[in-house]
């Protein structure tokens, strides 16, 4: 299992994109920033998008890769809770934006269909198994278990203070999750639904004493006025 990070940040600009993962060229993990980081080739390549919930910085990409994949000639799938898969279809994909690519250029065969999945309940998508669990954040959002023989990657998504109790639903071999704010910024990482080290740390200290080992970890949703302390 390949694992591209295409974005990193919760904030865009000329250096930074927005979060969006991408497995093996085919499956996207969130949508943030991944059309800046593909060529259309790449794009055209995706064959599923799996959300982690609503917020803007996530889903963003949505509109400028269903114009990319007019010409594809088949539908691309997208898979999120019921709370994204309502807010994207009557927000972000209702046609006010852009075409509307849940029923475009034909309903039997638009540029985008929308599934809901169920927490807990394991699904196939592209060979992969894909196990949503909540994930403590703002809005209702879901951290992913994408697992393939004998690897497993748990996507946290946006997720805060209380994640742990998530390990008794998942083994992952990798941790892709976030660190926002800095120590320093735990009220408004409390207030936001994100986490600090120090809550990564009783996290990840919570999933060895649960689990009995570490999984790789990779953290990401950078903020760049906690930059520096969340590197140290």
């Amino acid at each position: 299992m390949e694992l591209r990070i295409l974005g990193s940040h919760n904030m865009e600009s000329k250096e930074t994109r927005m979060t969006a993962h991408l497995i093996d060229g085919v499956l996207a993990l969130d949508a943030g920033g991944l059309t800046r980081a593909l060529s259309f080739e790449e794009q055209q390549g995706i064959r599923a998008v799996v959300l982690s919930h609503r917020h803007y910085d996530h889903v963003k990409d949505l509109l400028p890769l269903g114009l990319s994949l007019r010409d594809l000639g088949r539908p691309v799938d997208i898979y999120a809770i019921e709370d994204t898969v309502k807010f994207v279809s009557d927000k972000l994909l209702d046609g006010s934006l852009y075409p509307d690519f849940l029923n475009w250029p034909t309903s039997e065969n638009p540029i985008f269909r929308i599934h809901a999945l169920e927490f807990f309940q394991e699904y196939e998508i592209l060979g992969y198994q894909v196990k949503p669990v909540p994930v403590p954040h703002a809005v209702p959002a879901a951290g992913m278990q994408i697992s393939l023989d004998d690897s497993r990657l748990f996507y946290t998504g946006d997720s805060g203070d209380g994640l742990s109790e998530a390990w008794a639903h998942v083994s992952p071999t990798t941790l892709l999750t976030e660190v926002t704010f800095g120590n320093g910024g735990e009220d408004r990482a409390a207030a936001s639904g994100h986490l600090t080290p120090r809550l990564l740390e009783e996290a990840l200290v919570a999933f060895r004493e649960n689990r009995g080992y570490l999984p790789r970890v990779i953290v990401g949703h950078d903020y760049r006025s906690y930059s520096e302390e969340v590197k140290k």
